[in-house]
């Protein structure tokens, strides 16, 4: 096979893409370079003067470098693995937390009408193929479980990470109760909302599991945050910056435990691209805001016009869940929230950090790599 390897001073080109020696000989793969079980690097820089490669050579669908050492180090890559971790035309890694989690599940933003016309077709989906529910999440930053039994809930929700261990244990009940400490544990309607914007965490998968629902009412409520978010944002520019730039105070008053919670945030969390990462929103835990005189109203009539957009039925998904029914949300995007009831609904409350689903879908898409 003819090599598709050409050979500049300080880089080569394999299949159109760059690759500076330096790099490459800093990410080796061999046993002396990166430990073969764990991959993680042994190999360390101990000059800043370029590499130099005594000869190059593509077959076979490997490249092979034979680097100007004492002794001479040999290199080889796999064709597949160079281009998969390729990093030309200002394509950036970012430990390819966007380009390999997400290669092969893009996010679908949904409305109130799109996802009633096609939530049949998702859950027979999920019916005949169970591993679609990851795929799901990251996909629509949602999916509903059915037939969980009670004692598997912990078992099913650790196979995807360690559960989050709060100030309540590993679950969190929401049912009602005499002295309600959490509006959880009362009848009264939710308006949509973020998990613990009160509390220093890593973005969440928040799980709700259903162990009992006898009431009149309680249906549960969702909206695709980003959904919100992107028409707001178009719709109006000048709050959406508001809404970016302002950090305000989230706070949550535990008598019981004698805590006092306490956390400064924005509502709309950007990454570097100015994509909308992570929402921050509890209308419930957002009071006495210590903002600049000058900037008070104007945040205000941001706020209550996101409020505005977020409470539109257009954007709501209505459900009820059911025993056994385990509901899974990626909790910067997804807000939730329920009608008022009356009767016996229980649901049990857990959240495991959000980085190992990304783990977990990265490792299944780029296991070839490394088994």
């Amino acid at each position: 096979m003819k090599s598709t390897a050409t050979l500049n001073k300080t880089f080569l080109t394999v299949k159109g893409k760059r690759f500076h020696y330096v790099w490459l000989r800093d990410n080796c793969l061999s046993p002396k370079s990166r430990h073969p079980t764990s991959f993680q690097k042994l190999y360390e820089m101990k000059h800043t003067l370029c590499p130099e490669p005594l000869s190059v050579e593509e077959k076979d669908g490997e490249l092979t470098i034979i680097w100007n050492e004492d002794p001479p180090h040999k290199s080889t890559f796999s064709i597949s693995w160079l281009l998969s971790h390729a990093y030309d035309d200002g394509e950036q890694d970012n430990e390819n937390e966007d380009s390999e989690s997400n290669s092969q599940n893009q996010e679908f933003l949904w409305d109130k009408a799109w996802i009633e016309a096609n939530i049949s077709k998702l859950q027979e989906a999920l019916s005949s193929n169970p591993e679609l529910w990851l795929e799901q999440l990251f996909t629509f930053g949602f999916t509903v479980l059915h037939n969980i039994p009670a004692k598997d809930l912990q078992a099913t929700i650790e196979s995807i990470g360690p559960i989050y261990n709060g100030d309540y244990g590993l679950f969190a009940p929401s049912k009602t109760t005499n002295e309600g400490k959490d509006l959880a544990e009362t009848g009264n309607a939710m308006s949509f909302h973020t998990d613990y914007t009160y509390w220093h965490t890593p973005p969440l998968l928040t799980s709700l599991y259903c162990v009992e629902n006898s009431a009149s009412g309680g249906e549960s409520l969702i909206v695709d945050g980003f959904r919100v978010v992107d028409d707001f944002r178009q719709q109006h520019p000048d709050y959406f910056q508001i809404l970016t730039q302002t950090p305000i105070q989230f706070k949550q008053v535990y008598t019981k435990w004698q805590y006092f919670y306490s956390r400064t945030q924005p509502i709309l969390e950007l990454d570097e691209y100015g994509k909308v990462t992570r929402i921050n929103f509890a209308n419930s835990h957002s009071y006495t805001w210590k903002l600049p005189f000058d900037q008070m109203e104007e945040f205000y009539a941001a706020y209550i016009t996101f409020f505005q957009y977020v409470k539109n039925p257009v954007y709501e998904y209505c459900f009820s869940l059911e025993p056994g029914d385990l509901l899974l949300m990626n909790d910067s995007r997804i807000m939730h929230g329920r009608k008022a009831f009356t009767g016996n609904r229980h649901l049990e409350i857990a959240c495991v950090s959000w980085d190992f689903l990304q783990a977990r879908q990265r490792f299944h898409q780029n296991k070839h790599l490394f088994m």
